[in-house]
């Protein structure tokens, strides 16, 4: 910037004289670039040097001329960078928070808005004039923004990444009278990045105003890092308060099964000790049919879901039954030997139900995909159900085929006792 002084240098015949500022910045350039009059003379033993600069002469002795010339240089030098436009924003590195926490910011995504422009600043060039400076979050250094935010915090990369997207960020100044007043806007989602894509987890938005003389760009550095470092603390609270209630935040899964065990009025439950009788088959006889006896067994299962510890706790209750006003029999073939053909299509449900439950055990089920894993088995596994009835079926001819039935027998008792061994339903 100007220096508003005179500047006392030199002796004209033994006097004192003082330049002003357009004269020192005359003799600067001149001194500089060599256009200029010089002329030696000696003065009461004194050796005086004449500069000529337009119609007017500076006296300076001999020891102060190179002196001169450097005060010139300088004033000449500080002026122009005063009045230069400003340079990018140099965003300071900072730890905001050093504790320990479950998770690392991994990366910072530029998500504005198309053509959102990061700042306008205002300064004063050399002739004066107020003029208004546009910078884009570029020319600020979006690697440096990007590290500081990723470093900000304790990292450490075994434990999980959280990405931060950038929504809003800019930096808005309006002149006035005598100062600027401006503004550091800021707008960010923290997210998580799944396998199947993005998962918000939540938003901060902030802003902090600040004023400012037209020469003093010093003010802006520290209010956008003062907003940086406060998003930087929300999440760590964030995360710290939410990690045992938000489910969204959950580290694992935990898989647990039961039996659904009471019974009522129309719905038999499978009990390994509650063999079926005719007593549970209680359909209407239909008119028209080629068989004796028919049982429509099914399996489903219920779902609870907690969030404990950090982790969902699945427990799934199967449910293997069969339905007493759509089971019936006539009474001609209620013998235990058909008795048995109808029980073992029940059992034939309990395996599959089992071989379903062994099936999600063996899964590495998340919190992200175990709904999906779980619907979708279940679907797998009830088709399977009924084409290993229609073979159970088949190749015993409805149970009239007693070898193949003995075989089915042994077969589906054997398998019974493989996954039911040591346990009570």
């Amino acid at each position: 910037m100007y220096i508003f002084a005179r500047a006392v240098f030199a002796r004209r015949h033994d006097e004192a004289i003082s330049l002003s500022l357009g004269d020192c910045l005359r003799l600067s350039r001149i001194a500089m670039t060599k256009r200029y009059a010089r002329k030696t003379q000696q003065i009461n033993g004194i050796e005086y040097t004449t500069f000529s600069i337009t119609n007017r002469s500076v006296i300076v002795k001999k020891s102060q001329i190179f002196s001169v010339i450097t005060v010139f240089i300088c004033i000449l030098f500080t002026s122009a960078i005063g009045y230069a436009q400003p340079q990018p924003i140099r965003l300071k590195p900072e730890k905001i928070q050093n504790a320990y926490w479950d998770y690392y910011i991994d990366k910072v995504i530029d998500g504005r808005a198309p053509g959102q422009v990061f700042a306008n600043l205002w300064y004063m060039d050399e002739s004066g004039k107020v003029k208004s400076y546009p910078a884009d979050i570029i020319a600020f250094n979006n690697y440096a923004l990007s590290k500081f935010l990723i470093n900000g915090l304790t990292r450490n990369t075994e434990e999980r990444p959280v990405n931060i997207r950038i929504l809003e960020c800019r930096i808005i100044e309006s002149k006035e009278s005598n100062y600027v007043s401006g503004q550091v806007t800021l707008k960010v989602q923290f997210e998580f990045e799944k396998d199947w894509g993005i998962q918000p987890l939540t938003t901060y938005s902030t802003s902090l105003k600040y004023t400012r003389s037209i020469h003093n760009l010093e003010f802006i550095e520290p209010a956008l890092r003062k907003v940086l470092g406060n998003s930087l603390k929300y999440i760590h609270a964030w995360m710290s308060k939410e990690s045992a209630t938000n489910i969204l935040l959950a580290k694992g899964l935990k898989l647990s099964f039961s039996n659904h065990q009471e019974q009522n009025i129309d719905t038999v439950y499978y009990l390994k000790s509650r063999k079926l009788n005719f007593d549970d088959f209680q359909a209407k006889l239909p008119l028209n049919t080629r068989f004796q006896a028919a049982v429509f067994p099914a399996f489903g299962y219920d779902m609870h879901r907690e969030f404990k510890d950090g982790l969902i706790q699945i427990q799934i209750i199967l449910k293997v039954y069969m339905i007493k006003s759509a089971s019936w029999a006539f009474p001609i073939i209620k013998t235990s030997y058909s008795l048995n053909h109808e029980q073992r299509h029940f059992d034939l449900v309990k395996l599959i139900a089992e071989r379903f439950k062994a099936k999600l055990l063996s899964e590495k089920l998340n919190p992200d995909n175990y709904e999906g894993v779980i619907n979708f088995e279940y679907l797998e596994f009830y088709r399977e159900m009924n084409r290993l009835q229609e073979k159970y079926d088949q190749q015993t001819n409805h149970g009239i085929n007693k070898a193949q039935q003995d075989v089915w027998n042994r077969q589906i008792d054997a398998e019974l006792n493989a996954q039911l061994f040591a346990r009570r339903d």
